[in-house]
């Protein structure tokens, strides 16, 4: 095995690793939006939306504010998203 080869699959492996550790992580979370009876926990959920959508226009605004895309860039994007399962509606399917 040459020395790039190694060092690719050296990089792919790691990278497996971390998408492994992100859904054990992502698991956790979720089981934390669930009561102790086992359902869906109102609270929880809507704190959980609150963080994601505190993280989204984080994002939304450092990429307008460095210059990667305009705002209006950005709303047709948003847009062309929604438009993938076929419905403008405003939603992404989960």
């Amino acid at each position: 095995m040459s020395l790039i080869n190694w060092i690719f699959d050296f990089y792919q492996h790691s990278r497996i690793e971390r998408a492994h550790d992100e859904a054990r992580q992502l698991r956790g979370e979720l089981a934390t939006l669930r009561s102790t009876r086992g359902e869906v926990d109102d609270e929880r959920l809507v704190r959980a939306l609150g963080e994601l959508a505190l993280a989204v226009k984080t994002v939304q605004r450092i990429a307008v504010t460095k210059g990667l895309c305009s705002q209006s860039e950005f709303e047709r994007v948003m847009r062309e998203i929604d438009l993938e399962d076929g419905r403008q509606d405003g939603r992404s399917p989960t």
